[in-house]
């Protein structure tokens, strides 16, 4: 087949070029080459008309990338300065905000232990747990200088709704109380700790032990115990991640100490 017109433009100025006419000329010659069925006994020809493709194919890519090059000269010579002028303003906005950041942070803080000095008034009657679900019950916008003391009423709010979910857990006298309290402090969902109650309560029927299992009284529960390092027992446990998991629930209800190494 004869090579391609537009091989004839390897030398020309790319802005000269009529696309319009190179397409349709382009769409006449490929249209040749899709309907030219190649066998065994043509695969020269195969091979030339490739290569012809290819050599048309690297003159408009050539040409393109030597346009974008001419055309890329002015914002080449200017960049580096712009670029200069940047990072001199970058490193002073960068000085200030560290101390902006600073005081923000400071501000924080502050607010934070004013609305920790509140929350520890306020929820002496979530016991025990008040401490660790201090930080699951604050909302960071309270920290907001703009927020004033909008914290006291939600605060409030959500200590009255924590205490009805720790009742409801209590009353569930569950043998399994105080990790199902465990649960609850870290997710904040009583119905995720329902759930893992009935988890529990399901592993020890099927383990055969039933709902006597070490029943915990929630107004006094089992406090951990420091084991003799000398008479304690070393145990290994083998099985899946859910049975260890569920073996470590049941020690922790009577009381046995557990340490992961």
């Amino acid at each position: 087949m004869n090579e391609l017109q537009i091989v004839n433009l390897e030398h020309s100025d790319i802005t000269t070029w009529d696309f319009a006419g190179l397409k349709e000329e382009l769409s006449r010659a490929l249209s040749v080459y899709k309907t030219t069925v190649y066998t065994d006994d043509t695969i020269k020809m195969a091979k030339d008309d490739k290569a012809k493709l290819a050599k048309a194919k690297k003159i408009v890519e050539d040409q393109r990338k030597a346009f974008k090059a001419k055309c890329m000269e002015p914002y080449d010579a200017i960049e580096p300065q712009v670029k200069e002028l940047v990072a001199m303003i970058e490193e002073q906005r960068v000085a200030i905000d560290d101390v902006v950041k600073d005081y923000t942070d400071r501000q924080k803080a502050e607010k934070e232990a004013k609305i920790k000095a509140f929350y520890d008034k306020k929820a002496h009657v979530l016991g025990d747990l008040a401490e660790p679900l201090f930080e699951k019950l604050l909302d960071q916008k309270w920290l907001s200088a703009s927020s004033g003391n909008k914290y006291q009423e939600e605060l409030q709010i959500k200590i009255s709704e924590t205490l009805s979910d720790v009742r409801t857990i209590l009353a569930m006298e569950s043998p399994f109380v105080e990790t199902v309290l465990e649960k609850y402090v870290s997710t904040l969902s009583l119905d995720e700790a329902k759930a893992k109650n009935e988890e529990l309560i399901a592993a020890a029927n099927k383990a055969g032990l039933g709902q006597q299992t070490a029943k915990i009284v929630a107004s006094a529960p089992v406090k951990e115990q420091t084991i003799d390092t000398e008479n304690g027992i070393l145990v290994k446990m083998y099985g899946k991640k859910r049975q260890i998991t569920q073996v470590m629930d049941f020690a922790k209800t009577l009381g046995v100490k557990i340490e992961i190494q």
